[in-house]
């Protein structure tokens, strides 16, 4: 299959990485996968395996899957030559989503369970199956078996701070609460740079010892989740959470809601699923893992077991049966 994805960057933020990792696994398999993005830059943190070219060029191209996520190349993939067109869903109440959904000559596809319910519950569309994924070359528990140590609890979270949707705000509070209370802990961050915005550990004080680490190489980011005890995600319209999966396959227990994690996230089992999004709800699962590290070390394992369900290989066969069957159909989803 010719298989081509309409972005509008190759910047490490975005969804993008969805999109890398599948045009590796596609072209593995002897597909062609073509990024198109207006300059048609290559990333710059990640090696390409398939193809990046600009948007400009899509035009003389016939393809036979062609993809967006991107709200605002909706007329775009509508335009462009292609015998299935698919939107492929990452996030809840995606712009322009009633429009999006109507339209007869796109396919809807979903990076996550909750998304494939929420599509079919509320608009009573069926969507093709794009739930995952993981690299586990690059995400996997560090060698040996983790012990308790004794030393300051880490939390770890997300850090871009400018996304309230990501709910940061909920973990530091809970984090500062725990620490004014007397509590061993500490803090760690991560984020990535973004062109034109400024740079988010300036100024940055939680009010508790903490990491921030920026900018770290995709080889180095298994250590950081490693270093850390727990992983907290307060995300709400999430899809697919990469970073509680990230998290997951490196060995560490979620504190998380129900956004983006519930293809994985048992809660009791490999994660502490908290119905509330505020900080208290937050601190009271964080401080049962702190009072119990074995059983936290536990969760862990279960879940760095669980996530190779979702590597981004069976990402991709699951996507070349259907796509083929789509062809196959005539754009037709099949019983």
């Amino acid at each position: 299959m010719r298989i081509a994805a309409i972005l509008p960057h190759t910047y490490l933020f975005g969804g993008v990485r969805r999109y890398v990792e599948l045009s590796a696994a596609f072209t593995s398999r002897g597909h062609e996968f073509i990024i198109y993005t207006p300059d048609g830059e290559h990333p710059s943190w990640t090696q390409l395996k398939g193809e990046c070219r600009r948007l400009i060029d899509a035009k003389g191209s016939d393809h036979d899957v062609l993809i967006t996520g991107s709200p605002e190349y909706l007329e775009t993939l509508r335009e462009l030559p292609a015998r299935l067109r698919v939107f492929y869903l990452q996030i809840e109440n995606v712009a322009r989503e009633s429009e999006i959904v109507r339209a007869k000559d796109i396919m809807l596809m979903a990076n996550s369970k909750g998304l494939m319910t929420r599509m079919r519950k509320k608009y009573g569309v069926r969507t093709i199956d794009g739930r995952g994924g993981i690299n586990p070359e690059l995400f996997h528990p560090a060698a040996g078996d983790k012990t308790v140590d004794g030393g300051p609890f880490l939390v770890m979270c997300y850090g871009r701070l400018s996304r309230p949707r990501k709910g940061i705000r909920f973990v530091i509070k809970a984090a500062e609460t725990m620490s004014r209370d007397g509590y061993d802990i500490e803090l760690g961050l991560f984020d990535s740079s973004m062109p034109g915005s400024p740079d988010p550990r300036a100024g940055f004080d939680p009010g508790l010892p903490f990491r921030f680490y920026f900018d770290l190489p995709q080889e180095s980011m298994a250590a950081m989740y490693a270093s850390a005890d727990v992983f907290v995600s307060a995300e709400h319209r999430a899809g697919w959470s990469n970073t509680c999966a990230e998290a997951a396959a490196c060995g560490l227990p979620l504190v998380c809601t129900g956004s983006g994690t519930t293809d994985f996230a048992v809660n009791g089992s490999t994660a502490l699923v908290v119905r509330a999004r505020n900080s208290a709800s937050i601190g009271r699962a964080l401080r049962r893992l702190y009072s119990d590290r074995e059983a936290a070390l536990k969760m862990g394992r279960k879940g760095a077991r669980g996530i190779l369900d979702f590597t981004w290989e069976k990402v991709c066969d699951t996507m070349s049966e259907q796509f083929a069957a789509l062809l196959e159909g005539g754009g037709r989803m099949p019983e």
